[in-house]
């Protein structure tokens, strides 16, 4: 595989089983598609079809994949198995904007007076910077969790590199 190719983060589909690590995965900025209702046909038809690569538990549904279109995760804990996958895929090499952790859609900065009636007027009076998902509309802002949740992506990042 050259440089050029390599040098694109992977996209991913994870089964019903690693829906929380969807979520994670999407913090950190990798494109992951993930619905719960999804059938293995339907994953299956996906990844071919959009180049992703598979993250399940099912063992019979990773041995039915062609060879490497899928990962067979095994860490039972959410934490673990996004470890696991930064370690396995190499994610860590990687620094990409987060996407939205319900969509999957990409993130836009947007000007604090278009989202007024959007946010709770607290959150409207104390933060100055908004993004909005482009896909599902959701705004984000840097609220109280968010030290945690860049204290947890950078302790990933740590033990998988």
């Amino acid at each position: 595989m050259g440089d050029e190719l390599s040098a694109r983060p992977p996209r991913f589909a994870a089964d019903v089983m690693l829906g929380r690590t969807a979520k994670w995965l999407r913090m950190l900025g990798f494109d992951t598609w993930y619905n719960n209702k999804a059938k293995d046909n339907e994953l299956k038809t996906l990844c071919l079809r959009e180049n992703r690569v598979l993250l399940t538990k099912d063992v019979v549904l990773h041995e039915t994949m062609p060879a490497g279109k899928s990962s067979l995760v095994e860490a039972v804990y959410p934490r673990q198995q996004l470890e696991e996958i930064v370690a396995a895929f190499h994610l860590n090499e990687f620094s990409l904007p987060p996407r939205c952790s319900l969509c999957d859609g990409e993130l836009a900065a947007i000007d604090k007076s278009l989202i007024k009636d959007m946010v709770p007027p607290y959150v409207f009076r104390t933060q100055t910077s908004f993004q909005r998902c482009r896909s599902c509309q959701k705004i984000y802002w840097p609220g109280t969790h968010l030290g945690k949740i860049t204290k947890f992506i950078e302790n990933i990042r740590k033990v998988s590199g």
